[in-house]
């Protein structure tokens, strides 16, 4: 049997190494398939999805969103509160026309829950519609798109208009009621909370978009397309 030189104070003998050579090309290694070592550097990923958007132009997105939403419910409530006090007002015009006929004044009062209705219905509708327009525009402007950004700044001015008139024919219209009549405070406060936050809101909003970030933000966006 071989013996083992360690047992005899042999040194134990190892298969030599084959040396590297000295000179010569150097050992090639396999590189990573599609790998092209004279490409462009990588485009980062912030860069590939646009400019960034700043605070200015996320804060206007989020008012052309909720702040119509919030309107269009103290509208329609608004609204649902009007047909309460339409017997008051009802009664009251036929007292001082001067009507004592019963039945006439059932059919006045007939003509004019049905007439208020069909205003409910239209406004709602209007207010459903002008909503969804906001909020589709919305998502445009905060896609960096320019004609979004006009045309909510045209919605927004004609708004700030609508609601400083608002504003002014409430308390007007409240003083001009039929003796014996009065508005409901509920009624008053919803208009007033209505138009106030469509106002602050508005006027926040063209301010907003037309902030040197966001001016940055639409000029980048429009360059890359």
């Amino acid at each position: 049997m071989p013996q083992d030189p360690s047992q005899y104070g042999g040194q134990p003998q190892y298969p030599q190494q084959t040396p590297y050579p000295q000179s010569g090309p150097m050992p090639q290694y396999p590189q990573q398939p599609g790998y092209n070592p004279y490409a462009a550097p990588q485009v980062p990923a912030h860069e590939m999805h646009g400019p960034r958007r700043p605070a200015t132009v996320e804060t206007a997105f989020w008012i052309s969103v909720v702040v119509p939403l919030v309107v269009t419910v103290l509208t329609v409530v608004s609204f649902v509160l009007v047909q309460g006090f339409t017997e008051d007002m009802i009664n009251a015009t036929a007292r001082d026309s001067g009507i004592q006929d019963g039945q006439m004044m059932s059919d006045i009062a007939s003509a004019t829950r049905a007439a208020m209705m069909v205003v409910y219905i239209i406004v709602t509708v209007f207010y459903l519609v002008l909503t969804g327009l906001w909020i589709l525009f919305g998502f445009k402007l905060r896609a960096g798109r320019g004609w979004a950004r006009v045309t909510l700044t045209v919605f927004a001015a004609l708004w700030v208009l609508n609601a400083l008139t608002g504003l002014i024919n409430g308390g007007m219209t409240a003083g001009t009621m039929p003796e014996g009549v009065e508005v409901p405070g509920s009624m008053l406060a919803l208009s007033y909370a209505a138009n106030g936050i469509g106002l602050v809101a508005m006027a926040a909003f063209i301010v907003l978009v037309f902030l040197k970030p966001s001016n940055h933000y639409f000029q980048a966006a429009a360059y890359r397309r």
